[in-house]
């Protein structure tokens, strides 16, 4: 037998047509469903990426809303613990400028000596110390406080 004669090219019957086509169109349901699948996955992912992004965004501009126009001030010294209400040790307040520096460390500020001599008015001394910025502890506009 040569191997021309193998390859003959017969009808094929109806059920052997049938099923051919019933299989290319399983394969073909198969095949778009994959896509489907694949797509709606590429759409969760992008969708996911949006939200994250979103999020971060969020967070950035609060971030620097919260730079630009309020203040958190601790380390609250006895010499400003009288303007203050009572157990107040530290507070977030709004500022009366813009962009200026978002937290405050208030004893840094405190006085020890000038020139080796004891100040006269620690309290005055303060303020002059804290400059433009001391409107955050004479006149505080409380968001939040940490009581004691």
């Amino acid at each position: 037998m040569k191997p021309e004669e193998s390859y003959e090219l017969r009808p094929m019957t109806r059920k052997e047509y049938q099923r051919l086509r019933e299989r290319r169109r399983q394969r073909l349901h198969r095949h778009r469903q994959a896509r489907l699948r694949r797509l709606r996955v590429l759409k969760s992912i992008r969708s996911f990426r949006f939200w994250t992004r979103v999020t971060v965004a969020l967070f950035v501009l609060l971030c620097i809303a919260f730079w630009a126009r309020f203040a958190f001030v601790y380390d609250i010294p006895s010499v400003v613990e009288g303007d203050l209400p009572p157990g107040v040790v530290a507070y977030v307040t709004v500022k009366p400028w813009w962009f200026g520096p978002p937290v405050f460390d208030l004893g840094q500020y405190v006085p020890e000596k000038v020139d080796g001599a004891s100040v006269y008015d620690p309290r005055q001394m303060f303020l002059m110390n804290l400059g433009r910025y001391s409107a955050v502890v004479e006149q505080p506009q409380f968001i939040w406080t940490l009581q004691r």
